[in-house]
């Protein structure tokens, strides 16, 4: 076994250049729409990962979004284990960002849009396959890397490729970034987000307002039942609020945004089935409703092959000097989709961060190494079972 310390060793001996790499990629606006900012990052990984041996593919994006890069190795173990690890090249940051808040170092912490969700993550990963096969790692069944570029917009071209490439995988590693306690993600909240819209009768609301049907008296009775859905383990969130027009007029349109997550999929069925039994149903007759669904993603759970993940990466971080924590979070990633086709899923496995999705988004640079040498560590015990 090459084992985690060899690979912290050799990441860092190379610190420098692997700042170096998230700098170029960090200067690189890349939000998921359009998609000519992810091409240009998942391009970069091609060629590193070519460079590499593995075979390349470049699945070609729909939806309007860039390119998802699919990088394979063959080991030696022609029936060894399937390891599949995912990241994504998109951004939540518009155009322009970079010029604006460019990649910057302060006293070991960088800065930059995306430095930490997830370009630095994306390099890391890198170099440590790069680290895995200079110390002769050949004894592997198939790793497959897939670099995403549409996860921040809830994976509208990628989750066919996820699910179809990851199907048959023995575990899924998701280099997002470790929270900003150190945490490794075990488990994410399924979620469902859409646009409740009714539709009523319009009538002056003086002369004849028995003649009309209001869509905003009866969103209102909707929105109180939906709200009562919330229960343990289980959220709502009701907003974006509109209806009517003018103060004369019963209104004969209104709409709200809804989004619920859950963090049992028995729970999250519940609730979903119970929204569309409300939305269905109309309180006040003459009305209608419909409930667009949006996006959203199934949960991702901690189960038994989770539990045996967490296990392996504890006694993995021990060698890779990492204090180990594992912890439940709310947000959703692309590791959300195998979780329900029976893979075992871990996350949160990049270098750690903070402050995503703001202006002051930050990357931990001395936990390159260390956080490297435990997803290192994983991938070569992984691929031994």
């Amino acid at each position: 076994m090459i084992g985690a310390a060899t690979i912290r060793n050799a990441l860092e001996a190379r610190q420098e250049e692997i700042i170096e790499q998230i700098a170029h990629v960090v200067s690189i606006d890349s939000p998921t729409f359009p998609g000519k900012g992810t091409n240009a990052v998942s391009s970069h990984f091609a060629e590193k990962y070519r460079a590499m041996g593995a075979d390349v593919v470049m699945i070609p994006g729909t939806h309007e979004t860039g390119d998802h890069l699919l990088a394979t190795f063959h080991g030696g173990r022609k029936d060894g284990p399937h390891i599949f690890l995912i990241g994504h090249c998109d951004t939540v940051f518009p155009e322009g960002t970079t010029a604006q808040r460019p990649f910057t170092v302060k006293e070991d912490i960088a800065y930059g849009p995306g430095v930490a969700d997830m370009k630095g993550c994306l390099v890391t990963c890198q170099f440590v396959m790069e680290a895995l096969l200079a110390e002769g790692f050949e004894e592997f069944g198939k790793i497959s890397v897939l670099y995403d570029t549409d996860e921040e917009r809830g994976n509208p071209s990628s989750r066919e490729v996820i699910e179809r490439v990851g199907k048959d995988a023995a575990a899924a590693l998701i280099i997002e970034s470790g929270r900003a306690n150190g945490s490794i993600v075990s488990s994410r909240k399924g979620s469902c987000f859409g646009r409740l819209r009714v539709s009523g009768v319009s009538a002056h609301a003086g002369v004849d307002p028995e003649k009309g049907r209001s869509a905003v008296h009866e969103l209102a009775h909707q929105m109180v039942a939906i709200q009562n859905l919330e229960r343990a383990g289980g959220t709502v969130n009701i907003t974006g609020l509109s209806g009517g027009r003018r103060p004369h007029i019963v209104a004969d349109e209104a709409s709200c945004h809804v989004e619920m997550r859950a963090e049992r999929q028995a729970i999250f069925d519940t609730m979903t089935d119970e929204l569309r039994r409300i939305t269905s149903s109309p309180h006040i007759e003459g009305t209608h409703s419909e409930f667009q669904e949006l996006g959203g993603r199934p949960v991702m759970e901690f189960n038994a092959g989770t539990k045996r993940l967490v296990s392996i990466a504890e006694e993995i971080a021990e060698d890779a000097g990492v204090e180990f924590m594992h912890a439940p979070s709310g947000g959703g990633s692309d590791g959300n989709y195998l979780s329900p086709l029976g893979v075992a899923v871990l996350d949160g496995l990049g270098p750690v961060g903070g402050n995503l999705h703001t202006d002051e988004e930050y990357l931990e640079l001395d936990s390159i190494a260390p956080r490297g040498a435990l997803l290192g560590g994983l991938i070569e015990r992984l691929s031994s079972k």
